[in-house]
């Protein structure tokens, strides 16, 4: 009994995990997931497949700095705008 209300648990947090992901990816919100190329919106520079993280929040949900401006971008390549 108690097995199987662990394997429930665990089967209902991956569920809403999926949820989060899927409704994410098509909301284009910070829990999604995005598989197309981005451009930097100031200058148009490619951004890379793979980059380092320059900040905490850069690791946790994605987006980069732009190498060639410094222009900040969410992981959807929109510019995040500070303060």
């Amino acid at each position: 009994m108690l097995l199987m209300a662990i394997i429930v648990a665990i089967f209902s947090l991956l569920g809403g995990s999926l949820v989060l992901v899927v409704f994410g990816t098509m909301r284009n919100n910070r829990w999604g997931i995005n598989l197309e190329s981005n451009y930097c919106p100031r200058c148009k520079q490619p951004m890379p497949r793979v980059s380092r993280p320059a900040s905490l929040n850069e690791a946790l949900w994605g987006g980069g700095t732009c190498q060639r401006c410094g222009c900040k971008l969410d992981k959807w390549g929109r510019e995040i705008l500070s303060g």
